[in-house]
């Protein structure tokens, strides 16, 4: 006996593909590998960077390097079998083990034979190995689930870059379950911070570009991307890039070529060119697939305007719980959800569209119309149908899956006609979209048998048996090959003399004769035993034998027609793709307005009244939304900004943990979700439209960019600076508290004054420092700069001094900051505290001193050189005793 197959260490799996690149099993000349070996070798070698699964019978099978890192991964075992590593899977498993796999960053791919065992036989090939092909290849952002599994409203996007010139860049994006193709191109700086802030917005999983066209510095900021982000991110080299006519067709090709620039263009063929690999280039052939990233209708957030305002994710876990998203998502399907994210990551900034979008939601929110009510009844128990309409767009839909789409698409297009209104134009064309495309759905829920379709029965797949002709001519045959079993069931009858004799099915074994032992004499020597029992044996009779060969061909005949039909099937029906599109838009759109005005429900939001013109915001009341929905109470607060008689700008100033950040943050999530069109958490809210929300908060390293805490500071300032403009909301929070007291005061003195110079032109800004010295700011632009403070209360009790956080903003500058008292509730030794105590009122006492003599100084030679100017700005700016 051989033993059990001898067991393989699997070997540490690497993070990128060189593993898998590496040559397979260095070929030992002494071995004689089989047919089969020498065939995975060839498709191995075809075939490189992948994990690659070989179809061999029943067995999905591993091999070699492949089959150590499927062994490590998947937890299955991995041997020796003849010259080659193996491990396998069964094939009923084998979607379960891929996903687990391209969970992992892999890129995995499926060679399948291409003959069957019945076909091959009758070819006179029976001892030849069979034909295989790589037939399908998967990575995580590839692979589209069926609408039967789990929630997936995250993205799944594949982006292309290029970079015709150094700091030239352009981009096209696909999010593989939508279909949706975004493009942009733009200049950059060194740093790359619109290159970054795209990525953020798009959060890519895979990241595809040709070497040649990429500068290093661009390259560099990829990698960084990579190696930053939370979840897996492949990078992929294009060598060979197809020309786009080569790609596209027809109206798309002509499009292409006439509406987009030739950076974009080349990053469209480089996204084309890799994803034909994968067979998933029909999305590019539909015009209405495609975005622009930028639009002079929405806001574009910075990347970092993003994370400081925890839209999509919090700053903590980076889990979607604690974030914006969290805090509106009432969706019912994913793509709702979908939608929803977008509004997010993209405000509107056009007054007329906020308020069709605001008026909507209201009466959502007030839900009085049975139009409404009929609406918001279709979004139950809706499959994915956006991807589903994907996996029907890259055939790669069941007939199972096509019926539970098709029957929920019917149902959603017969709902409404053109005679329901609910007096919104928004609402209304929503509803309308429902119905466009009646026709074709109802057209192919006609033509399909739904019960068979259930089943997966694609031979008796439609209910007009000729459409598909080739079905029932192979039905007829087969037919033909019943009555040729049933005629020699009579010679048989006849040989054996029992007229009453049937074909016994023992096993999914057919068509045995089965006889009684004491009778197997009387049996002819030519028929084949099959099995048997105490009572009876089971033959197969030469006849039987060539019949079941035919009979197996035929029905293998029949099942490759029945394949080729409902392919065919299903490819007339992409041709209402646009239509059918429009329908899943349509039911996205109103469940992502429904989402909002559920949240417009809740206790305290109030629709704000929002104004193309001026600067005006004015909030009375207002809340941190989702601080407010985590602990369950905020402390309501009050600001003006903006208006005829208000100033540009507060200058924060307070205690630690007194909320200066959170109230900063409450007022741009405030601004923010008035642009959504939702309503807000306030009392009152007037505030005219913002084209941008740059927020500079926290403060972190980036130690894989090289940059310290102050030089991300330093950029991001720098980056508001440039970018803000007149409607602009700018948070800068603790600017220069990164670098030395002097430094870091003068920088903020300096980044401050040089917003209030501006003017007229000065965004609204928000400023928080613990540099008392620049609340004097606020006395040299008394138009335009405010000093507020968080009151906080000092109490005395049992002879120490203690501190109560009233989170209320008021007017005025702070005294103190309190720092020592925090450091004293956060657990610093009281000896430490009480040193520090005395530290500070000494250091407070010689810098008033020498600031007053300054300032007398500064004052004297104004009144020398009789300089009015200079003489008023020392004497607002004289020290606070």
């Amino acid at each position: 006996m051989s033993g059990p197959p001898r067991r393989v260490v699997p070997r540490k799996r690497a993070s990128d593909d060189a593993n898998i690149k590496a040559p397979i099993n260095q070929i030992r000349k002494n071995d004689q590998y089989t047919p089969l070996e020498r065939q995975v070798l060839q498709l191995k070698a075809e075939n490189p960077g992948m994990l690659l699964l070989v179809e061999v019978g029943y067995k999905m099978k591993f091999f070699e390097q492949d089959a150590r890192i499927a062994s490590q991964v998947l937890n299955i075992a991995c041997y020796t079998e003849k010259n080659l590593v193996t491990a396998m899977v069964p094939v009923t498993r084998v979607y379960f083990h891929i996903k687990r796999l391209i969970a992992q960053g892999y890129k995995v791919g499926i060679s399948r034979q291409t003959e069957t065992r019945a076909l091959k036989a009758a070819s006179g090939a029976m001892h030849k190995p069979f034909d295989r092909k790589v037939t399908a290849v998967y990575t995580s952002s590839t692979w589209i689930d069926d609408t039967s599994g789990p929630d997936q409203s995250s993205e799944q996007i594949i982006c292309a870059i290029t970079e015709p010139r150094p700091g030239s860049l352009a981009l096209v994006a696909v999010d593989m379950p939508t279909s949706t193709i975004t493009y942009d191109n733009w200049e950059d700086g060194l740093t790359r911070d619109a290159l970054r802030t795209r990525l953020a917005h798009l959060a890519p999983r895979e990241l595809v570009f040709s070497p040649a066209s990429i500068n290093e510095v661009t390259r560099h900021h990829i990698q960084l991307y990579q190696m930053e982000t939370a979840f897996l991110v492949r990078l992929e080299s294009c060598d060979k890039v197809c020309p786009l006519d080569a790609l596209l067709q027809g109206d798309t090709l002509a499009w292409t070529l006439s509406e987009l620039s030739y950076s974009v263009q080349d990053a469209l063929a480089v996204l084309c060119t890799h994803l034909k690999t994968y067979n998933m280039t029909s999305a590019f052939q539909h015009v209405d697939n495609y975005a622009s990233f930028t639009s002079r209708s929405c806001m574009l957030l910075s990347s970092a305007t993003m994370e400081h305002l925890e839209l999509l994710q919090n700053a903590t876990d980076h889990q979607v719980h604690g974030s914006l998203l969290w805090l509106l998502d009432e969706c019912i399907t994913p793509m709702g959800r979908r939608l929803l994210r977008e509004w997010i990551r993209h405000p509107l900034i056009d007054a007329k569209t906020i308020q069709a979008r605001a008026d909507a939601i209201s009466l959502l929110r007030e839900f009085k119309s049975r139009v409404l009510h009929r609406a918001i009844a279709l979004l139950t128990n809706l499959p994915d149908l956006m991807r589903g309409l994907t996996r029907i767009m890259h055939l790669l839909v069941e007939p199972s899956e096509l019926a539970t789409i098709l029957l929920a698409l019917h149902r959603v297009t017969l709902e409404f006609d053109a005679s329901d209104s609910t007096g919104n134009s928004l609402l209304d064309s929503t509803i309308w979209d429902l119905s466009a495309a009646r026709a074709e759905v109802r057209s192919a829920v006609e033509a399909l048998s739904i019960p068979h379709a259930r089943r997966c029965e694609k031979d008796k797949l439609y209910t007009d048996p000729s459409r598909y002709p080739t079905i029932q001519e192979w039905h007829s045959v087969l037919d033909q090959d019943e009555k040729a079993f049933e005629e020699h069931l009579l010679e048989v009858r006849r040989i054996l003399k029992r007229p009453s004799l049937i074909y016994a099915r023992v096993s999914d074994i057919d068509h045995l004769i089965e006889v009684r032992t004491g009778d197997v004499s009387h049996v002819p020597s030519e028929w084949i035993r099959i099995s048997g029992t105490k009572k009876s044996v089971r033959f197969h009779t030469p006849e039987i034998v060539r019949l079941q060969k035919r009979r197996d061909q035929h029905r293998e005949m029949l099942a490759s027609a029945a394949k080729d039909a409902f392919r065919d099937f299903v490819s007339k029906l992409t041709l209402a793709y646009v239509p059918l599109r429009r329908v899943v838009q349509a039911l996205a759109t109103l469940d992502a307005l429904a989402s909002l005005a559920r949240v417009a429900s809740r206790p305290g939001f109030v629709r704000p009244h929002v104004q193309q013109h001026g600067h005006m915001l004015r909030l009375v009341q207002f809340r941190h939304p989702v601080t407010e929905a985590c602990t369950g109470s905020y402390v309501p607060n009050d600001i003006s900004l903006g208006g005829d008689h208000d100033p540009r700008g507060m200058i924060f100033t307070g205690s630690n943990m007194g909320g200066k950040s959170s109230t900063m943050r409450a007022v741009a999530l405030v601004v923010l979700l008035a642009q959504l069109g939702s309503y807000v958490p306030c009392k009152e809210a007037y505030i005219s439209c913002r084209d941008s929300i740059c927020t500079r908060m926290g403060a972190r390293d980036d130690i894989l960019c090289g940059k310290s805490t102050f030089m991300v500071e330093a950029c991001e300032t720098a980056h508001i600076w440039r970018s803000s403009t007149s409607r602009s909301l700018v948070l800068l929070d603790e600017f220069g508290r990164g670098t030395s007291t002097f430094d870091g005061t003068a920088l903020a003195y300096a980044i401050l004054s040089a917003f209030a110079e501006r003017g007229a032109l000065m965004p609204l800004l928000l400023f928080t420092t613990h540099y008392v010295s620049l609340t004097r700011l606020a006395y040299i632009y008394p138009q335009l700069l405010v000093n507020v403070h968080m009151r906080v209360e000092a109490e005395c009790l049992d002879g120490e001094e203690k501190i109560v956080f009233l989170h209320r903003l008021v007017n005025g500058a702070a005294s103190k900051s309190f720092g020592i008292h925090i450091a004293a509730m956060a657990g610093i030794p009281k000896f430490i505290t009480q040193r520090a105590h005395e530290k500070s009122l000494a250091l407070e006492d010689t810098h008033k001193s020498a600031e007053r003599t300054a300032t007398y100084a500064d004052i004297v030679k104004a009144i020398y050189r009789q300089d009015t100017s200079k003489f008023l700005e020392a004497v607002q700016s004289f020290p606070i005793i």
